[in-house]
């Protein structure tokens, strides 16, 4: 039971944001989508979520094109936290994470979608967050609680969604450091339950901590895909970021990257 993209390529109008790129996820496992900004990374996302059709290639969820899946369906077998997503009513963080069950209407008690939703908020460190409305929250809150929402959606298997995936799109974009850690240790403990994650990221340390195989994108090709600390070499960091870089071994067992600031570089304020 895998998700795969096989020779993708996305063009609107005169720019190709995806060339032949091909790669699968599976249940299980971290993957990483890495690259610049404008590499093709979230358009990658929106075609494996099935929310975009390829121009070329094929894109399979379990033997599927997701875009063939009936909706709610597809939304017990994948859930895809955005980078924004507003909410045009006063509603709670309760109740924007409780939308997360309505696929699931007549296949899960009350019960045990109550229990979820709580579960969830629990492991995105968003319960005491739980009765606030949520257009009051700060960027990184609603970060989290989306997050919550995601979880929630696929929170358990179904008959017809044995594998899951989660599907994240610069999930740690607004958070500070300690609930960067926070949200993808919880994205890890939730994928060693059986379920498949694909994110979305631009810090190379995070993906190096959390990631077990990444994928690099560069101008909309697949410049490397493997195991992360194969793939995530100096020499090709180098080459797609245009930075230098150096790793170091800091006892983690993952690399550890530093940015040597250029000559030219902005100096710190005296």
């Amino acid at each position: 039971m895998t998700l795969s993209a096989h020779s993708v390529s996305v063009r609107i109008g005169g720019a190709t944001l995806l060339h032949d790129v091909s790669l699968s996820a599976q249940p299980g496992e971290v993957l990483g989508l890495l690259g610049p900004n404008g590499a093709g990374k979230s358009t990658l996302l929106s075609l494996l979520a099935g929310d975009r059709k390829a121009d070329g290639g094929t894109v399979r969820l379990h033997g599927r094109d997701p875009r063939a899946w009936p909706a709610e369906a597809l939304a017990r077998v994948r859930a895809v936290m955005t980078q924004s997503a507003s909410v045009a009513f006063d509603f709670t963080v309760r109740e924007v994470v409780e939308l997360a069950r309505l696929p699931h209407a007549g296949r899960s008690s009350a019960d045990d979608n109550r229990d979820i939703v709580a579960a969830a908020l629990d492991l995105a460190d968003a319960t005491h967050l739980a009765d606030r409305i949520y257009p009051s929250l700060s960027g990184g809150e609603k970060q989290r609680v989306q997050a919550a929402r995601a979880l929630a959606q696929v929170w358990s298997a179904t008959d017809d969604a044995p594998c899951r995936f989660l599907m994240l799109d610069e999930p740690t974009a607004s958070l500070d450091l300690r609930h960067q850690h926070g949200l993808l240790g919880a994205v890890r403990r939730f994928v060693a339950e059986g379920v498949g994650a694909v994110v979305v990221l631009h810090d190379i340390n995070l993906a190096a901590a959390y990631c077990d195989r990444v994928a690099l994108l560069d101008d909309g090709r697949l410049a490397a895909c493997g195991r992360t600390r194969e793939t995530l070499a100096v020499e090709r960091l180098v080459d797609i970021y245009g930075v230098k870089l150096t790793a170091i071994d800091d006892g983690s067992g993952a690399p550890h990257f530093i940015v040597q600031a250029p000559p030219d570089g902005p100096r710190p304020a005296a």
